[in-house]
């Protein structure tokens, strides 16, 4: 028992910290990490329009949010909320959010690795402190 208190017992190393500076980021290789995690949100996108459009649809929430509807504007009719949420419409939404996701998030990593390289010029980069624990 003593010895999981006793961690003295061999010769200290010595923590050696490595200061480097980050001066530029490769214009390309950022574009291409962006477009990688784009990609990954826009599956989590259609992903999750399609589970969030089937809970609601088994749920029956649509059919009830149309006779709320139709109650409370009193005219009598139900409105069809069901054809207005088909599961087409939904995905094409979805779809179509997530390819604007893709190019729109591709083009700012463009612009922000341009940007970090141009104020990188100015101040000198960013100074980062490593250590081999």
């Amino acid at each position: 028992m003593t010895s999981l208190f006793n961690r003295n017992k061999g010769p200290k190393e010595q923590t050696k910290q490595v200061r480097l500076k980050l001066r530029s980021i490769d214009i390309w290789s950022a574009v291409k990490a962006g477009f990688l995690v784009s990609i990954a949100l826009g599956i989590a996108t259609i992903i999750g329009a399609w589970l969030i459009w089937a809970v609601l649809a088994n749920s029956g929430i649509f059919s009830s949010f149309g006779d709320l509807l139709g109650s409370i504007l009193g005219d009598g009719s139900t409105l069809n909320i069901e054809e207005q949420f088909s599961f087409g419409s939904v995905m094409s939404t979805a779809l179509t959010l997530a390819l604007l996701n893709i190019a729109l998030t591709t083009a700012l990593v463009a612009i922000w690795a341009a940007l970090f390289n141009l104020i990188s010029k100015i101040i000198g980069g960013v100074s980062v402190t490593f250590t081999n624990n």
